[in-house]
């Protein structure tokens, strides 16, 4: 590491460099050479010469500091973190000056409205408005009260559009069994997970009663998804052969559809190659729409929204009893019987809805 040199008398560890003629001294945090806070230290050092200016006590900046120090920072999982990190690294490029104490709901109204992803952002104030409520250094918390901005609700806009039958069959007219684009879209449609878990999940994580457990990267939360086990009233079987199918040239390895290495895919490359057919299959839903297909298939073949839930892994029920209201509104006009009546005939991805 250049520029690094250790006291010999204590072991003391700096980064030196020299300015005007003058021998400059930063000193660096007493961990291992190779550990991540040592590192950044170092870069942070060889960049400008001199530590970081430490934040004001009491500050915003300041208090994201020492929540990312706290156990709950660290229990949450890599992927939630890294996301809340984004969000609030950027909040205190701008306001991380701003005394804790004096921010109030309409400022971080105003922020979360401005925000390129409003939820995100909503979400990280209010971890850190819980935070630092719990530890008194705020007398109340402000992002309790926040709410998400209504425009998308208000045009009825719902994050990632659903693949149709439409879609699902000009990608797979494009992409034959045997490709890796296919293999990856059938996994995606009948797990119906994010492409950040489908990429590493394998065969070993089928239990012993042939249920695949999905352990999300995301929530921490665990999904359940039929494998060989007999399925539920509200799936189909001929969606699932048609899976097994695609993703059987990869058999062997320790994930359902792997690098050409062998190894597990990166979910950068995942996504761009799934960005990459759908564009040349004229498709253009994401590969998170699949999600969607799935979670509204279990609706609207008779599966409740728990069902939904279970299979998906989804927290809340929020998007499941989506489906469920739209899909009882669509069949009250058509004289057939809803959610609360008689369960419909099991809808099939391999077939127009």
């Amino acid at each position: 590491m250049k520029g690094l040199w250790v006291q010999p008398r204590d072991g003391r560890a700096f980064y030196r460099t020299r300015k005007g003629g003058k021998t400059k001294l930063v000193p660096l945090p007493d961990l291992p050479h190779d550990h991540p806070d040592f590192i950044a230290a170092w870069a942070e050092a060889a960049r400008d010469g001199k530590p970081a200016e430490k934040p004001k006590q009491g500050t915003l900046a300041s208090t994201w500091n020492a929540m990312q120090g706290s156990p709950m920072f660290a229990s949450w999982t890599p992927v939630y973190r890294a996301k809340i990190a984004r969000q609030f690294t950027a909040i205190c490029e701008t306001k991380g000056h701003v005394s804790a104490r004096a921010i109030r709901d309409p400022h971080i109204t105003k922020d979360v409205s401005e925000a390129p992803s409003p939820g995100d952002r909503l979400r990280a104030w209010r971890a850190w408005g819980a935070w630092c409520k719990e530890r008194g250094l705020i007398a109340d918390d402000p992002a309790r009260t926040v709410r998400m901005p209504r425009t998308a609700k208000a045009k009825g806009v719902v994050g990632h559009r659903r693949w149709t039958a439409d879609d699902i069959e000009r990608f797979r007219a494009r992409w034959p069994v045997g490709t890796t684009p296919r293999a990856v879209m059938e996994l995606l449609l009948w797990t119906g997970a994010r492409i950040s878990d489908a990429v590493r999940i394998g065969p070993q994580m089928v239990d012993r009663q042939g249920v695949l457990v999905i352990q999300q990267g995301k929530t921490g939360e665990r999904a359940y998804v039929p494998w060989t086990c007999a399925l539920p009233p509200f799936a189909a079987e001929a969606d699932r052969q048609t899976m097994l199918a695609a993703i059987a040239p990869y058999a062997g390895h320790l994930c359902f559809v792997p690098a050409r290495d062998g190894r597990i895919r990166s979910v950068k490359s995942a996504t761009q190659m799934m960005l990459k057919a759908c564009a040349e299959a004229k498709v253009t839903a994401t590969s998170h729409g699949l999600r969607k297909t799935r979670s509204a298939l279990i609706i609207e073949s008779g599966g409740s929204a728990t069902d939904s839930a279970a299979w998906t892994g989804h927290i809340s029920r929020k998007m499941a009893e989506h489906y469920q209201r739209e899909y009882d509104r669509h069949a009250a006009v058509m004289g057939i019987p809803n959610s609360d009546g008689n369960s419909p005939d099991v809808i099939s991805a391999n077939r127009p809805t």
